[in-house]
């Protein structure tokens, strides 16, 4: 819990910023099926989390970091409320690099997101 006190650092040094949660690095796992994947609920409680931090410390996050496609089938980021498995990882597993949220997923992140900021 290293965020508030870089937050207020940063607010007594005056210096302008932007601040944005990347909240999917640092959350990836690998699958007992082997696959490198993620986990929404990780993801999205990583953004509620430091959404809250700056809610309390009185600044502004400016902006959130995921990795998603516009794909509906990828099947490479766990949960949601599609139900997506670690058994369902193997059907559409694309990337050659990190998992992406898929479209659902990813839809259902901006809407949660832009609930909790109501």
């Amino acid at each position: 819990a290293m965020l508030p006190g870089h937050i207020e650092a940063v607010k007594e040094s005056g210096v302008p910023v932007t601040w944005q949660c990347d909240a999917v690095h640092g959350n990836g796992v690998v699958a007992s099926n082997k696959f490198k994947t993620r986990l929404v609920n990780d993801i999205m409680t990583e953004m509620f989390e430091v959404m809250a931090i700056h809610k309390r410390c009185g600044s502004i996050l400016g902006g959130i970091h995921l990795e998603v496609t516009g794909q509906c089938g990828v099947t490479e980021v766990v949960g949601g409320s599609m139900g997506l498995t670690e058994e369902m990882l193997v059907q559409n597993y694309e990337t050659y690099c990190d998992p992406r949220m898929n479209y659902s997923q990813s839809i259902e992140a901006a809407f949660r997101v832009a609930s909790e900021m109501k």
